[in-house]
């Protein structure tokens, strides 16, 4: 996917879903002869702090001062900071055969490049695995990823030409503490890391991420949840949100409480990413989804674009003026 139709497809993506969000929640909150204010103030905010709409609903502007705004990253913001950072090979991260490509020492899975192998190679990989991961190579939030299991009745042939130019991996099998929140996805915690302009990486913050569905990802954007960690210990410090603000203390489909909760081997993931960021060091930014496995850590993958809204949205404040003192 080229770099144009990532931007395009993004920028689209972003007016659709930010006038839609705002005006929906203009409706439910608040009455007609309080909406004029509220246009007006999310108008100011556009202008004033560089914000989109659904930038002043997710940071909840309606309920804050101008100085408090002014701590938070919004889109202009983090847009400026994004091209101030990252300014290295940024598909080594969104293209995901270029991550594995580069990251492969840090994966601890097979994965196969499904339009470079032969069809003897593609079968081989099924049969090998039984149960794989499909992923198309250019999409984020989770979209388009599916879990495909092996029958001896499958047309191999056919599946290789509908998967052409996807990523196919070995499942993850996560650590039982981690499984125990939703089973049916891997519960990958997000971390965030930034290289100083020294080029020294620095730990910026976690969160934690579960599916609420049945569905194999985790991502908010895909319906799931997630909940601030501490960057030090690993432990959950806040309740976990979904988009619709619902808050939860235990997990809505297996009740195991969120809220205190540490997760397992959190010294290798903090050294597992503070070790990946230094792989690119034009690329300061980074995002790192890491999988909890059963023995130790892995990376899933790393996300140059890593949505900063998530960070703040589930911390409750803003990180602008923390992150650019680090410039």
């Amino acid at each position: 996917m080229s770099k144009e139709f990532r931007r395009e497809t993004t920028t689209k993506q972003l007016f659709d879903d930010s006038f839609s969000m705002f005006t929906s929640w203009l409706r439910q909150t608040y009455s007609p002869a309080r909406r004029v204010f509220i246009w007006s103030d999310m108008c100011w905010c556009v202008l004033r702090h560089g914000a989109s709409p659904s930038d002043y609903v997710f940071y909840r502007f309606d309920e804050k001062s101008d100085r408090e705004r002014a701590t938070y990253f919004t889109m202009h913001r983090f847009e400026h900071f994004l091209r101030m950072v990252n300014t290295g090979d940024k598909s080594l991260f969104f293209n995901k055969l270029r991550f594995c490509q580069r990251f492969d020492k840090y994966l601890k899975r097979s994965w196969l490049d499904v339009s470079n192998a032969t069809q003897e190679e593609f079968d081989a990989f099924i049969r090998r695995e039984g149960q794989v991961i499909v992923k198309p190579t250019g999409l984020s939030s989770g979209h388009g990823i599916w879990k495909y299991t092996y029958s001896e009745q499958d047309d191999l042939e056919a599946l290789r030409k509908k998967t052409a130019g996807m990523l196919m991996e070995h499942v993850i099998c996560q650590h039982p503490n981690m499984a125990e929140f939703n089973p049916h996805c891997v519960n990958v915690p997000r971390l965030n890391t930034f290289l100083d302009a020294k080029g020294e990486p620095h730990l910026i913050s976690a969160l934690f991420r579960s599916g609420i569905g049945n569905t194999v990802v985790d991502n908010l954007g895909s319906g799931g949840m997630i909940a601030h960690v501490d960057p030090e210990t690993g432990i959950v410090t806040n309740t976990a949100l979904d988009l619709k603000r619902n808050e939860y203390i235990r997990h809505p489909k297996s009740e195991k409480c969120i809220v205190g909760f540490q997760i397992p081997y959190w010294e290798q993931a903090k050294a597992l990413v503070l070790q990946a960021a230094r792989e690119v060091p034009t690329v300061r930014w980074v995002g790192w989804d890491v999988a909890i496995l059963p023995d130790g850590v892995c990376l899933v993958e790393g996300n140059d674009q890593a949505d900063v809204r998530n960070l703040q949205y589930a911390d409750r404040r803003g990180w602008c003026r923390a992150v650019c003192k680090m410039l």
